[in-house]
């Protein structure tokens, strides 16, 4: 917070305002660790206002730092506080059309875009922050370890899928997105949905999960028969540049040149992006692309996962997950890489 007021300040802002309905938004958690309902204000000097539904008060309670305001309107409270919203910084990227025409006609002020200073912020994530990605990645290489286990029960890909769903249910978590099994040719389609029986050939499962809020993406490629020696290369060539880009990652590193470097290495050009940023959110700053201009600094978490797809036919895609530390990279991500036949 101290970081959004003093640019706040530099902006000539009086203050910032998140809102959250019914989806979380991932700026306001970012900022107090509450899901529920309501707004979020920062002013440039003083306390940060916090204000919710009655129904959710008890929830706010918990949360320490903010002044709490509900029961009354939003305008009262803030009058109360003496915060002034003549000019207010907002994050357009994650505002509905709906809230930010409410704002502009319940305050009648003036509107300034933040969401560039939030992605930089967001970016660089402090200890415990990643703490619980590490924490995420590693309850998803458990599960994947049972998936492995337990493959040979598992008739089509939505139930494949499901076993991914119950496992994470029942460690009190939630998945970070729906994952993908794709058998077959169904793994040349990057984002398949799993449908139908389990197809001889390569299988696909990207997956991740949520803990305290924080996300994983991990993706193994295994083989569901036994391999020709073609496709154990292919699979192994592309592991070989999968990690070969993640010897790149470094502090200093210019990610478009990054990209580029990869697709050269690959001799291919991505159908999709060679990674993205991990946090809050499964998909975020900074952009993996070969267009990006953003130098990887020390405590960024990114995704490195290049893949191969032979429409109808074949598809091999490796992912990991990757703090850019001090000196090069970890890989946070830790499940067997090695083709293994199911």
């Amino acid at each position: 917070m101290n970081a959004l007021q003093g640019e706040l300040v530099k902006r000539g802002l009086d203050c910032a305002i998140f809102m959250t309905n019914e989806d979380p938004n991932p700026n306001l958690f970012y900022f107090t660790g509450y899901k529920g309902a309501g707004f979020l204000v920062i002013p440039a000097n003083g306390k940060a206002v916090l204000h919710v539904p009655s129904r959710d008060l008890s929830e706010a309670k918990l949360i320490k730092g903010l002044s709490l305001s509900s029961g009354k309107k939003l305008t009262e409270s803030l009058a109360e506080f003496g915060i002034n919203t003549k000019k207010v910084g907002v994050d357009f990227v994650n505002t509905s059309v709906t809230d930010f025409n409410m704002l502009k006609e319940k305050f009648g002020c003036e509107l300034f875009d933040i969401s560039c200073f939030m992605d930089q912020l967001r970016a660089i994530k402090r200890k415990d922050e990643v703490m619980k990605i590490r924490k995420a990645c590693k309850i998803t290489d458990k599960i994947i370890g049972k998936f492995v286990d337990n493959f040979s029960k598992f008739k089509t890909e939505q139930e494949a899928a499901a076993f991914l769903v119950y496992e994470t249910r029942k460690l009190g978590c939630v998945e970070s997105f729906e994952p993908i099994v794709a058998t077959g040719a169904n793994a040349a389609v990057p984002h398949h949905a799993p449908s139908g029986k389990i197809k001889a050939g390569f299988c696909v499962v990207d997956f991740g999960i949520k803990y305290e809020g924080y996300c994983s993406d991990v993706t193994r490629t295994f083989y569901f028969g036994k391999p020709t020696a073609e496709e154990q290369k292919n699979y192994y060539d592309l592991l070989k540049e999968q990690e070969t880009a993640i010897g790149l990652v470094k502090p200093g590193k210019i990610i478009g040149e990054l990209c580029v470097q990869a697709e050269k290495n690959l001799k291919q050009k991505l159908i999709h992006s060679l990674g993205h940023g991990l946090g809050i959110e499964v998909h975020e700053f900074p952009y993996v692309s070969t267009s990006s201009k953003t130098v990887l600094k020390e405590g960024m978490v990114i995704t490195i996962e290049p893949g191969e797809y032979i429409e109808g036919k074949y598809g091999i895609r490796i992912e990991d997950d990757v703090l850019v530390t001090k000196k090069g990279s970890e890989v946070l991500s830790k499940f067997s890489k090695k083709l293994i036949c199911l």
